[in-house]
Formats: structure tokens, C-alpha cells, sequence
């Protein structure tokens, strides 16, 4: 968990990120660090728990990258960044076809997006706002952000939806149910 100048959706979400963990059989950690001592208390926490390989699903933005990079360094783990340098609209075309999810948040210029459940039946109406709206199809500025909801092949669905929109400057942030 990290302080931001603005609240994180992911962090508002928590409770339905546990709870997609619970629903995969997956162990969750929450671990709060403090300001400045981010990469070192995550590091710790690594070594802490033997981690051997950090997998990460940046696509495009370098600083996300050179951060996975020095965290894996100082966690003594190996990392894989599967997506790293692919098509994102090949990467969005393969996601909605193994998974759904929903829209915790997104630019206020791109407002619309917030709420919305996407999955392999609505394919063609997240693909069509997005380059209605000129976003990065996978939301690598920024533009959104989204939570997984289910994973088909694992058979796994967690209901969520939309309880309310909160604005944040520029930035709207959903808060699920």
C-alpha cells in the first residue's frame, strides 16, 4: 500500500482485490509501507517470504519498469514482464477473451469508463469507446484503471459493482460492492 497525492482505486477496492485472491485459492499480504521507504520495506517483505520470481504486467512505461527492475534487484528475485514491449491491442483482444473485469477508475476526461463491466460479450463496445476516446487501449497513461472480476478458465467470478463515483481532480474513482 502506497501514499498517493490522490487516493488509489485499487486501495479503495482492497476488500474485492482479497476477495478475487480467496476466490483463486490465491494468499493475499496487505502490507502497508511508509513514504520514502517504499522499494526498501517491499524488498524486505520479499526476502521475508523467500520470493523467487515477481511478475509484473507492465506493458510500455519505462519507470514502471526500472522499479520492477531495482525491486528484484534488492528482493534477491527474478522478474518477468510477460507484456513488455507486445501490441496493446493485441494484449486487450487476449485479455477480454480469458477474463472480465470492471472499471475502478479513470482520467476525468474519460469519465464514461468508470463503472464499466467489461467481458467477451461487451469486447466490442470497450474496444469501440476506447478508440472512440483515443485512450491507450490497455489505460498505460494512465487513462484507467480496472480490477479483475473473473478468470474463465479457472472458473472463478466475483460479483462487483458499481456503489459510487467519487471525483478526485481530474480523476474519477469508483468504489465497488
Amino acid at each position: 500500500m502506497y501514499d498517493f497525492p490522490r487516493p488509489s482505486p485499487h486501495l479503495l477496492n482492497i476488500s474485492k482485490v482479497i476477495e478475487l485472491g480467496g476466490a483463486m485459492s490465491v494468499p493475499i499480504v496487505v502490507f502497508r509501507t511508509h513514504k520514502g521507504m517504499e522499494i526498501v520495506e517491499e524488498a524486505r517483505l520479499m526476502r521475508m517470504f523467500d520470493v523467487g520470481y515477481i511478475v509484473a504486467g507492465d506493458q510500455n512505461v519505462e519507470d514502471h519498469l526500472k522499479y520492477m527492475e531495482k525491486l528484484a534487484g534488492m528482493s534477491g528475485a527474478i522478474l518477468k514482464e510477460p507484456l513488455w514491449g507486445a501490441d496493446p491491442w493485441k494484449i486487450l483482444e487476449e485479455e477480454l477473451g480469458l477474463l472480465s473485469f470492471i472499471i475502478i477508475g479513470a482520467k476525468k476526461s474519460f469519465s464514461q469508463l468508470t463503472c464499466m463491466n467489461v467481458n467477451k460479450k461487451l469486447k466490442d463496445i470497450i474496444i469501440e469507446k476506447i478508440n472512440q476516446l483515443n485512450v491507450d487501449p490497455l489505460g498505460e497513461a494512465g487513462e484507467y484503471h480496472s480490477l479483475v472480476t473473473g478468470i474463465y478458465s479457472l472458473n472463478v467470478n466475483v460479483k462487483m459493482k458499481c456503489k459510487e463515483i467519487r471525483t478526485y481532480d481530474d480523476y474519477t474513482i469508483a468504489l465497488i460492492e
